[in-house]
């Protein structure tokens, strides 16, 4: 068996190779074709292909289960059509050590996606767009919002008092210099104390963010609603550069402008970290996170998927009917992973149930298939 193990691992490699490169140049194609209208206006030919092509990372790492779904299946029918697979059930292979042979190659490919979309896919999106923002000579902006990016500190004083800071960042530059800073300081009582405005900052490795033309104004603290005078003075300083001290650094910011999905574990965790910290909802991101960590998972269970297609004879249909049926497994896998992400979001459910559902899902489909060819 450790002959058939290492062919039907080669071929099943080789097919979802061949069928991971039609897919990418798919949607490289749709990408650059999308960029078309902007060539000569904002940038040119080669500055749309360096885009496209640090976008094709985060395609590759998108695509991979169905492209394995596809290559198991394109495999299994190919033997099942040549008569190899007969001949293999007649000499005892049975569906368990058929599937402990599928497995061979899906380790292969999950280990291959993992480091994929940890390493390689996250970096290089986040390249595209600051590339993208370069060209254009404009800032990176906070996704879905006008108001820029909000961040919650929580803080300990030297009395052990909890105060909370807020900051406001209204745009990122492609050189991660925040621009236009906004910071409220409230105390243990949850008064506002301080407010700082900024226009600029850069962050300084160990020590903080470095404030340009920054003043600081300080409120006095209204301990009641009298009507009584107030003796304290709002101060007010001259523009001064200053340094924030802050856990806040730039990939904090960064994760407001990118989507949780093309993000690595390693920032999703690191984020999710700092808003349990800071007492804010992380159910987004959490649901992101599991989904990276389950998502390659789904590659065995897709290959498990092709099992069926090897037991189907001639008259179950030729090679692109398959095919095609593989095609629309595949399209349901990606419906009903992005549709549970959303559904599991708005109604507050368990990320890690959230996450699990489309897999479990289809391997039920797998389940429901092996027994169905095994009964006819």
């Amino acid at each position: 068996m450790k002959v058939i193990t290492r062919h039907l691992t080669k071929e099943i490699l080789q097919a979802t190779g061949f069928v991971l490169l039609a897919l990418v140049a798919l949607f490289a194609f749709f990408d650059l074709m999308g960029q078309m209208g902007r060539i000569g206006s904002r940038y040119g030919l080669l500055d749309a292909f360096i885009i496209t092509g640090l976008s094709l990372p985060m395609r590759i790492y998108e695509v991979m289960p169905i492209a394995a779904l596809l290559g198991a299946v394109f495999v299994m029918s190919q033997w099942a059509a040549r008569s190899e697979f007969t001949i293999l059930r007649v000499a005892g292979l049975s569906p368990v050590r058929l599937a402990s042979i599928l497995m061979v190659p899906g380790v292969i490919l999950m280990v291959f996606t993992y480091a994929f979309g940890e390493f390689i896919a996250p970096p290089s999106d986040a390249y595209s767009r600051e590339y993208k923002a370069a060209i254009e000579h404009h800032n990176m902006n906070v996704r879905g919002s006008s108001t820029g990016a909000w961040v919650r500190e929580v803080m300990v004083d030297a009395n052990g008092h909890r105060e909370i800071r807020y900051i406001n960042v209204k745009t990122m530059t492609p050189t991660q210099e925040a621009i236009t800073w906004r910071v409220y300081d409230f105390d243990k009582d949850k008064n506002l104390t301080e407010v700082i405005a900024a226009d600029r900052g850069n962050y300084v490795n160990g020590q903080g963010w470095l404030l340009n033309k920054a003043v600081t104004t300080s409120l006095p603290i209204l301990s009641d609603l009298t009507q009584a005078p107030i003796l304290e003075k709002v101060m007010m300083t001259d523009p001064v550069n200053m340094m924030l001290k802050t856990q806040i650094d730039p990939s904090i910011f960064g994760v407001m402008m990118l989507k949780p999905e093309n993000m690595s574990m390693r920032g999703l965790a690191r984020y999710v970290s700092h808003l349990e910290q800071s007492q804010q909802q992380s159910g987004r991101y959490e649901i992101a996170l599991w989904n990276k960590a389950l998502y390659p998972i789904a590659i065995l269970v897709m290959i498990a998927l092709a099992m069926p297609f090897a037991y189907m004879n001639r008259r179950s249909g030729g090679v692109s009917i398959k095919i095609f049926g593989g095609v629309m497994i595949g399209l349901t896998f990606y419906t009903v992973n992005n549709l549970f992400s959303y559904i599991g979001m708005l109604n507050t459910w368990p990320p890690l149930l959230v996450a699990m559902v489309p897999t479990v899902f289809m391997m039920i489909l797998a389940v429901i298939g092996m027994w169905y060819v095994e009964k006819r």
